[in-house]
């Protein structure tokens, strides 16, 4: 007889009170149980179809995107999207600097380097460009920049905050103390 054989035989010989029948009733419900999970999980993994044009809903947090035309390098992070999205004219952080008031209560686009991040929570960011700085809240606290997100290039939509309605540097424990800075309200943020 076999090894098998010889354990189903002791199994079915020994009396139900033991402790070597009960050991073998768990083992086996446990080895049925594994089994049904494995055959389960073989039926629930993702599949991905030619004809399924529906497309995957995006978490309004942050989305991962490679642009369609640029090779993704392996040290390169993600592009990242958080916020609404991003439209309108592209503005310079210089021209929006020699005339603040003509981009009062009007939405507009600029872009930047990020120089500093907030490190509670991601709430606030400056970007830089050649020749000026701007200091970035994210609206409402609805989104919020990673922390990591220091020299990476960044494009944001946001309305100009007035000069009484701005936190000072010193609340919001921005890095340039000393920079004068724009103070924007972003309502969405591209990172490349």
């Amino acid at each position: 007889m076999t090894l098998c054989a010889n354990r189903v035989i002791a199994f079915t010989k020994a009396p139900r009170s033991s402790v070597r029948y009960l050991s073998m009733t768990m083992t086996r419900r446990s080895i049925a149980f594994a089994c049904a999970l494995a055959l389960v999980a073989c039926n629930e993994g993702p599949t991905a179809t030619a004809s399924s044009s529906a497309p995957t809903p995006a978490t309004p947090q942050a989305t991962a995107a490679t642009p369609s035309n640029a090779q993704a390098s392996p040290s390169a992070p993600p592009a990242v999207h958080l916020g609404e999205a991003i439209s309108g004219p592209e503005v310079a952080l210089a021209d929006v600097a020699k005339d603040p008031n003509s981009f009062a209560g009007k939405s507009f686009t600029t872009r930047g380097t990020v120089t500093a991040v907030c490190q509670e929570m991601g709430c606030w960011m400056e970007i830089k460009d050649a020749s000026n700085g701007a200091h970035l809240r994210m609206h409402g606290h609805s989104f919020f920049v990673p922390k990591t997100a220091s020299g990476r290039q960044a494009r944001v939509q946001a309305t100009l905050v007035p000069n009484g309605a701005a936190k000072s540097c010193a609340d919001e424990g921005c890095a340039s103390k000393d920079l004068a800075l724009l103070q924007l309200d972003a309502t969405g943020v591209e990172l490349d």
